[in-house]
């Protein structure tokens, strides 16, 4: 009867692991337009125009994709983990230099991230995403425009992108995260030389 139950067990373990649908998630289909997948119905159509027009160019030029998705809310999934499968499931960049932005947005949630494809995290390392999240974007969504946070966040990005490839992207109003925060200024070196002519001087 014991060896019977543990057969039973070992039986019910393969099929649970085996079972394709164990633990999945289930992520949304894409639109036909594919750049712009606006779920949770917050971007005009303005802003929903520009992207697509911005990130079809970038891609014909460089082969990078931008994609924008905004959900109504993620429920009780992770959003480090909802994003990065999507990013997979779908497929965003090219597959060989893996040099895809995946912008996602959740509503409900009030949170959003930026995922980045291996081949674009020189020119988007998660610093830089995330000081364009608190500048470009946070502000707009706290007063309730996604809209225009996302646009001010995706010409961000896009000037990245391009710059990472040589380009230069004109199609914008707002200036980009410029890195300058990644290396010391002028100022903080000036103000270790002094400390050190002090210390040598005492």
């Amino acid at each position: 009867m014991r060896r019977i139950s543990i057969l039973l067990l070992v039986i019910l373990g393969v099929f649970l692991c085996l079972s394709p649908m164990a633990g999945a998630t289930e992520y949304p289909a894409p639109t036909q337009a594919f750049y712009v997948n606006d779920y949770a119905n917050v971007i005009s159509g303005d802003v929903r125009s520009h992207i697509e027009s911005a990130t079809a160019e970038l891609e014909a030029r460089t082969g990078a994709q931008i994609v924008v998705v905004t959900l109504s809310s993620l429920e009780d999934a992770s959003l480090e983990d909802f994003s990065l499968g999507l990013f997979r499931e779908w497929g965003i960049g090219s597959a060989q230099d893996n040099n895809g932005v995946l912008i996602l947005v959740d509503v409900g949630g009030r949170q959003s991230r930026i995922e980045v494809g291996y081949g674009l995290e020189g020119a988007l390392p998660d610093g830089r995403t995330g000081r364009i999240q608190d500048q470009y974007m946070v502000p707009d969504f706290a007063v309730g425009d996604y809209s225009l946070g996302i646009k001010k966040g995706f010409d961000a990005i896009i000037t990245q992108v391009y710059g990472e490839y040589g380009y230069e992207f004109e199609g914008s109003e707002y200036y980009p995260d410029s890195g300058a925060e990644d290396e010391p200024g002028p100022v903080p070196i000036l103000g270790i030389i002094i400390v050190i002519i002090l210390i040598v001087l005492d």
